[in-house]
């Protein structure tokens, strides 16, 4: 093939070298205010009085918007559908306080500057309530009255099969706990709200994962008309989860639409990291039933997921998770209950891989447990197990496709030398007290579309200019990882173009197809199949446009490179600039296509992660000395940047593996900095492997599958179950930091 498949720079990494690319967070509009926010000082309380006139006094402030000026309609922040069905209780602006870091007033002045000075500057006086920190403490009913409804939420059960009973059935009980995490991205929470009062239209301009789903929220809190709301894409700096629910969003339109001029509003690091979300504290009670021979009977789970202040997402993120424990291994029975329990803590949302990472790890750990008490091998006992192409996922009824989880399995086994390490690593551990090296595998699996579950579908518009160049329309959400240059590759790959000469855009509610969003790993399987589709469509198209004004049969006509010429007869020939002139100037057309795809599959797609570890016992620290990652990719579109993904991806699940997460002081204030939160540095970054599968067997374009959520899906269930190797040890309460391991030790030798 002509591009897919090799290597190219992203979209804008020239205007991003060059610090010319414009983030929402750079943008200046004629008349343009900056907004800052006032948030809790307190967990959980009611505001019984705001004295804002110190800060209206201050020079240079427009007004102030609070929880007593402004609309108390409730909605949901993870809203991204019309009638979508959600608990609402969330607002722009609280006087019934959940957490420290709910907003409760925001002014809007000259500058930012003056805007947070003026913050500093409100008096709030409070009733205090009794709050809860501990999901576990929610239970008791310590906050039953922190909504009207309720304060712990059924997520419901499910249950296959028949459960296993017996004679010869080994069992494995093991807890999870996985602690709350933030997403760090490099670009914090930013957001622009313009309102033409004149014209009776809201433009917000947003770093976000769904154009159309903001659009949507803003029209119900506002009660405006859809059309007179217009949502922009802007550059994005990372999401990882954290920009498709939306904060900033609601807060800048009610300030634009107060003022009638644009209103800027960016989260310093610190706001980002306590005022908007992260992922949420999970605690799994598993069971897992084997016979002798390391056959997987059954899973019986019970979760218990921690909201936070809201419900949010929280609900259909636990319900997920059951739909995520199918996706790799096979087996004939699983009851999987879950609840969700608010506390007055930092909102629980989305994350990179949506409830797969969180499943992986529960199921993985079992699987160690269980390959220890069966005394098989970690990777035998997965291979045993595992999903093979054809088998069918008995939660959606839907056939998980050509799924090469085994092949990654047993590549990933050999390429890292799996069986020759485990007597280097026993070797060294019989010869080392204070270093223990262990050896971990994990696999991890996802989807590649919202197929059948919910709505999914796409459309592409492709026009042809007067130049031969073709304009390739698209709700496209790029990252920051190279989304639209794929897209370019695609639709060059099947026109026949140069790169240069095919142009993608970003979501533009008033300019772009109507689309449900970057979500579920859907945008290259099903968006970069629709874009395929259309391609041919628009090449079927130009033939059409020159056996017209040729005068004879379309289908003599053939499409080749930037030419449209006769089969019988080699003289006519049209380059795609001619056809685009004379259908114009002859036949009163502009050359143009739409397609619209529904997908009808969803394949399994896999990841095969193995690591190697060295834990120091004296101080607990854990370094990766060694990490292989193969993927069943189908088929790379942008090669290095499915790479460059992985590689990311196993930083960020290995800080979630040994050091990050979010400390709640017993006062209620989270950390909200850096140096109290510790990801994974460039310099305790391993050196990661990475190698891809690649048939091309899928509906995807090319036969891509997905690669953006998976590759980080079995990271930290490998990281993990690496330390638990060194230490001979069954811990499972994530992060594995410092403390969490010299405890463990000194518990141990006490014992």
């Amino acid at each position: 093939m002509r591009y897919i498949g090799k290597s190219y720079p992203i979209h804008d990494a020239g205007s991003k070298a060059a610090g010319r690319a414009v983030y929402a967070g750079d943008m200046e509009l004629k008349g343009m205010l900056h907004m800052a926010l006032l948030f809790s000082t307190i967990p959980h309380g009611i505001v019984k009085h705001l004295d804002c006139s110190k800060a209206l006094a201050l020079p240079g402030v427009v007004d102030v918007i609070h929880c007593f000026n402004t609309t108390e309609k409730e909605y949901n922040q993870y809203q991204t559908q019309f009638g979508q069905d959600l608990v609402h209780t969330a607002r722009i602006f609280n006087s019934h306080v959940r957490y420290v870091g709910d907003r409760i007033a925001g002014v809007i002045a000259e500058t930012e500057a003056i805007a947070r000075k003026a913050v500093s500057l409100i008096e709030v006086e409070y009733e205090e309530m009794a709050y809860s920190l501990d999901m576990f403490d929610t239970l008791t009913g310590k906050i039953d009255g922190i909504h009207e409804t309720g304060a712990v939420f059924e997520g419901g059960e499910h249950v296959t099969g028949t459960k296993p009973e017996g004679e010869g059935l080994v069992e494995i009980h093991t807890a999870t706990d996985l602690s709350r995490i933030n997403h760090i991205c490099m670009e914090t929470h930013a957001c622009v709200a313009d309102y033409d009062r004149y014209g009776d239209e809201l433009t917000v301009y947003s770093p976000n994962q769904t154009v159309y789903g903001i659009r949507t929220i803003l029209g119900d809190i506002f009660e405006m008309d859809y059309n007179r709301i217009r949502v922009i894409k802007t550059t994005m700096g990372g999401s990882f989860g954290g920009k498709q629910e939306w904060v900033l969003e609601p807060v800048a339109a009610a300030a634009a639409l107060r003022t009638g001029r644009p209103v800027k509003l960016v989260f310093n690091r610190s706001e980002t990291m306590v005022s908007t979300y992260s992922r949420a504290p999970m605690h799994f009670d598993a069971d897992f039933v084997f016979s002798e021979d390391g056959t997987l009977e059954g899973v019986d789970c019970d979760l218990l997921l921690d909201a936070g202040a809201y419900l949010g997402n929280s609900l259909n993120y636990a319900r997920t998770v059951a739909h995520k424990l199918f996706r790799g291994y096979k087996y004939p029975y699983c009851r999987f209950h879950s609840r969700v329990a608010l506390t007055n803590t930092i909102i629980g949302g989305a994350f990179r891989g949506w409830t797969s990472p969180e499943a992986t790890i529960m199921f993985e750990h079992n699987m160690n447990m269980a390959a220890r008490k069966l005394k098989m091998d970690p990777v035998d006992l997965r291979i045993k197990n595992v999903m093979h192409p054809g088998d069918e996922d008995p939660l959606i009824d839907t056939p998980i496709g050509n799924f090469k989880a085994e092949e990654a399995l047993r590549q990933g086994r050999e390429h890292f030398e799996w069986d020759k390490r485990k007597e280097e690593v026993r070797t060294f551990n019989q010869e080392n007290t204070r270093y223990k090296r262990g050896l971990g595998v994990a696999l991890g699996a996802h989807v590649n579309s919202f197929y059948p579950s919910k709505t999914d579908y796409a459309r592409v518009d492709m026009r042809l200019s007067e130049t031969g160049s073709v304009h390739c329309n698209i709700t496209l959400h790029d990252h920051g990882c190279g989304t639209v240059t794929a897209f370019q590759m695609i639709a060059a790959e099947e026109l026949g173009l140069p790169l240069n000469k095919v142009a993608v855009g970003e979501g533009d509610t008033r300019y772009t197809p109507l689309d449900v969003g970057c979500f579920s790993s859907r945008t290259t399987f099903v968006q970069g199949r629709a874009t395929v589709e259309c391609a041919r469509k628009f090449k079927a198209r130009l033939a059409d446009h020159a056996s017209r004004l040729a005068g004879i049969p379309a289908e003599d006509m053939v499409v080749e490179e930037e030419t449209v010429h006769s089969v019988s007869r080699p003289e006519i020939c049209y380059t795609w600039s001619q056809i685009a002139d004379q259908s114009q100037q002859v036949l009163k057309q502009e050359v143009f296509v739409s397609y619209e795809y529904i997908p009808d599959s969803n394949p399994g797609v896999a990841g095969a992660h193995y690591a190697l570890v060295e834990v120091d016992t004296y101080t607990g620290m854990t370094k990766i000395l060694d990490y292989l990652a193969v993927h069943d990719i189908g088929q790379a579109i942008n090669r290095e940047i499915c790479v460059a993904q992985t590689q990311g991806a196993v930083v960020m699940g290995s800080g979630a593996a040994l050091s990050e997460h979010v400390i709640t002081r017993a006062n209620g204030r989270p950390c909200g900095s850096l140096k109290d939160y510790h990801v994974i540095n460039s310099f305790e970054a391993p050196t990661v492997r990475v190698e891809f599968i690649e048939d091309g067997e899928t509906e995807g374009p090319y036969g891509a599958k997905s690669i953006g959520e998976v590759c980080h899906t079995p990271v930290t269930a490998a990281v993990v179950g690496a330390v638990n190797d060194a230490l001979d040890s069954d811990m499972n309460s994530i992060p594995l930091s410092p403390d969490v391991i010299t405890g463990y030790l000194r518990e141990r030798m006490e014992r």
